[in-house]
């Protein structure tokens, strides 16, 4: 079922992202004064992500969370939940309007986004609290 869900996420991530940036096109245009706050939090969130994956590339999960302490994972959770947001609007909000095909590429490289992402989101999970919640070095015992 994990597998359904992983596949599932692509094509959702592509069809939300292409929604989501006609929003938030729209929203910009109503409101010109949040556009600098939207493209700093973005910037924020995907360093975020780099920082991330830096740091479980170099001392793993749960070294990771020993060393950034009880506040890690729910970093990690705004990163994962904010990350292909905060893509989309670097994608379309830095660029003026264009015709519709960027839309259509900025879903696509969110959907890109999305694998990496969301098997990022397993690996700490099932690292941390194991694969039931109950196993794992921060699991329920």
């Amino acid at each position: 079922m994990e597998l359904f869900g992983i596949a599932f996420s692509i094509p959702a991530a592509f069809v939300a992202s292409v929604v989501y940036s006609f929003v938030i096109r729209w929203l910009m245009a109503r409101l010109p004064w949040l556009k600098r706050p939207v493209l700093g939090a973005s910037v924020v969130v995907l360093a975020g992500l780099v920082v991330e994956w830096c740091l479980l590339g170099a001392v793993g999960v749960v070294r990771g969370r020993e060393i950034i302490g009880p506040v890690f994972y729910p970093a990690h959770l705004a990163i994962f939940l904010f990350s292909i947001p905060a893509l989309a609007n670097l994608l379309v909000l830095a660029r003026p309007a264009g015709r519709l095909g960027w839309w259509l590429v900025a879903g696509m490289l969110c959907a890109a986004l999305d694998l990496p992402v969301v098997l990022t989101q397993y690996v700490v999970t099932e690292a941390l609290y194991g694969v039931d919640g109950s196993g794992g070095p921060y699991g329920r015992q």
